[in-house]
């Protein structure tokens, strides 16, 4: 069942709890589909506000004054209808009578008041006409419900609890019902400690309630890759268990992970082969600092809820039986084939239902998104979306709920030095006829170039809405590309699933990166600690926000001020979190209620490692520095990890 499916069924969910067979798929995607299970939960707060509401009296004499209004245009119909005709209904037979009696109709309606079977009607001479389609029945039952609509009118305002999911507070206002919403909501922090024997974090993530981080001893000669669970009591100590059978030598570096699946990825020692000098860089090497060179993995591991067994004891030997993770690809990430500014061979990831897209640079130095597609406990398949230009670089790759919407950014670099990014876009959309005769309905892939104009950063989807940073100043005149016009670069759209980005600039970069200052690394935190991968220029390009909706086509309005200058975006379920440009406070945003959220300053800029976000939580910790002296690999260390869930 897919995410649209679903959605068609929540609306009658509960009658169709009385039949489990038909609700179970849907309560299995449910417990799969953090979007949909937010939006159940908004269905269940309308209909629980529109229940808790006072019964409507209407008034004493609403009744009467019906059933005259009725009676009154029974009677115009009588009048302009030929003697056979339907008999008046019986139970407008008293209102008639009163009707009579009235001046107005006295002469028209005489027979009313001695007849005892009901009204005769008035023969008149009447001109032809074409008959009438509509009974007068229908006519009554129009009136009728004309009527029980204005009483209920009232009810109207309530559809605006369901605007953008958020909760409103309704208050009296006379004989109406006014709905204002709360200010934003101060968002809360929690802090949880856990034991560990690799006390530096170079990267976490958070998925349901575990953690999972990857932390390196004093030395950073041995890697390792942990959870812990944070259910229990709040101000207990946790103790981390190890997710690898062994530890590894080089950086581990968790790249993100959905309800199921976990990814990182894993450094390797360069292989030598005998009696030969080995070419291959070596990772951080002095004259390219914070630049992950050599041999690498991209990993990944089940983490769905059959998965709670893996990782036990064996109660024969004493030794614990580890989940085998898969190895989705494994490559070099030479140093002298790509762009200088590029320092990790990983270049974004993101997740949609069973899929991740993973934007990487292949040993050859040449850009891929590619989409692995998993089922129970394995990989399926993996798809080449695009493929770029040499020098150019694919990152920041994300998608809907249900895959039909894809984005992904091209960046590329000028011999000035000048960071360029356009967005292309893989839209799944219903095929049109092509041609005359029988025609059976069904989708087809579109894949072009979305904006073209060299200023467009870091594309994120969230709650149905696509956002994204522009450098342009005047960036609300930078037009759209739509899926039926001929992109600007000469790309038309095409059905295939693979992309030939063809932005001009081709040139490579010259710039040289020099090693930073420590306390400017910590003052800008990205997803990695910085001090193991410098950043890329691209995560600390300043931009202002664009919106538009999921196709790419209708701009959308938000609260955020137009003089925000962002950096550093990322985005959760139902949130945006950035750094401001000047002031490098961080900010959040809720997609769906449109309005800022209190309470994120807590991040402290001068000490924090990383900042990560992933699903409904944000987490972070802060830097601690190796200490050379400390040579007890056994010692165990308390690390804390601070964490922000929105909606609380």
């Amino acid at each position: 069942m897919n995410c649209r499916q679903a959605r068609a069924m929540l609306a009658i969910y509960r009658e169709q709890k009385q039949d489990p067979t038909e609700t179970a798929e849907l309560e299995d995607h449910l417990a799969h589909c953090a979007e949909c299970k937010d939006a159940y939960a908004q269905y269940q707060l309308v209909g629980e506000r529109i229940r808790s509401m006072p019964a409507i009296e209407p008034d004493p004499d609403a009744h009467q004054k019906l059933m005259q209004a009725l009676a009154a245009e029974h009677v115009r119909f009588l009048q302009r209808t030929p003697a056979a005709s339907t008999p008046t209904p019986v139970f407008l037979a008293p209102y008639l009578k009163d009707l009579a009696k009235q001046p107005a109709h006295a002469d028209s309606l005489a027979a009313f008041s001695t007849a005892t079977t009901g009204p005769l009607p008035v023969l008149q001479v009447t001109r032809p006409r074409r008959s009438r389609s509509t009974q007068h029945i229908a006519i009554i039952g129009l009136a009728a419900s004309f009527l029980v609509v204005v009483m209920l009118g009232g009810l109207v305002s309530l559809l605006l609890l369901a605007n953008q999911g958020q909760p409103g507070v309704i208050q009296p206002n006379n004989n109406q019902a006014s709905i204002t919403h709360p200010e934003p909501a101060q968002a809360d922090t929690n802090t949880v400690s856990t034991q560990t024997n690799y006390p530096h974090i170079a990267s976490s993530v958070v998925s349901a309630n575990t953690i999972y981080y990857s932390a390196y001893n004093e030395d950073g000669s041995s890697w390792m890759l942990e959870k812990f669970d944070t259910t229990g009591d709040a101000n207990a100590t946790h103790q981390s268990s190890p997710l690898l059978a062994t530890p590894a030598t080089r950086p581990l570096l968790i790249l993100g992970s959905s309800d199921n699946w976990l990814l990182w990825l894993q450094m390797e020692a360069p292989k030598q082969p005998a009696g030969k000098q080995s070419h291959t860089a070596t990772a951080q090497s002095d004259n390219q600092p914070g630049k992950l060179t050599g041999a690498w993995s991209l990993k990944a591991l089940y983490i769905g809820q059959d998965a709670s067994t893996q990782n036990q004891q064996n109660p024969q030997d004493g030794t614990a039986d580890f989940a085998k993770p898969l190895t989705l690809r494994t490559d070099t990430f030479n140093s002298s084939t790509v762009a200088d500014w590029v320092n990790t061979p990983i270049q974004g990831v993101s997740f949609y239902t069973d899929h991740a897209l993973v934007a990487l640079i292949d040993s050859k130095g040449i850009s891929h998104l590619l989409n692995y597609q998993f089922s129970q406990n394995a990989l399926d398949k993996s798809t080449e979306l695009a493929r770029a230009q040499d020098q150019h670089v694919l990152t920041s790759p994300t998608a809907s709920s249900d895959g039909h919407s894809i984005y992904w950014s091209d960046e590329w670099q000028t011999p000035e030095n000048k960071l360029n990014s356009n967005i292309w876009t893989q839209q799944t959309v219903q095929a049109a006829p092509s041609k005359t005769g029988r025609w059976i309905d069904h989708p087809e892939t579109q894949t072009y170039l979305y904006r073209d104009d060299g200023t467009s950063f870091r594309p994120q989807i969230v709650t149905g809405t696509l956002f994204f940073l522009t450098t342009n100043g005047s960036a609300t005149a930078n037009a759209t590309v739509a899926a039926t016009e001929t992109p600007t670069a000469g790309v038309t759209p095409t059905a295939t699933s693979t992309a030939a980005p063809t932005a001009s600039a081709t040139a490579q970069a010259t710039a040289t990166p020099t090693r930073q200052d420590l306390s400017n690394l910590l003052a800008n935190p990205t997803e990695i600690d910085p001090t193991v991968i410098t950043p890329q220029i691209d995560m600390e390009t300043p931009g202002k926000l664009l919106a538009f909706t999921t196709d790419g086509v209708t701009p959308v309005t938000t609260n955020i001020s137009d003089s925000e200058v962002l950096t550093g975006l990322q985005s959760g379920g139902s949130f945006l979190i950035w750094q401001n440009s000047s002031t490098r406070g961080f900010k959040m945003y809720d997609t769906r209620a449109r309005v800022m959220v209190n309470g994120i300053d807590s991040i402290d800029r001068t000490s924090t490692a990383l900042v990560s976000v992933n699903g409904t939580t944000v987490i972070w910790t802060k830097y601690v520095a190796p200490d050379p002296n400390n040579s007890d690999p056994t010692a165990q260390s308390n690390i804390t990890f601070t964490t922000l869930k929105w909606p609380k």
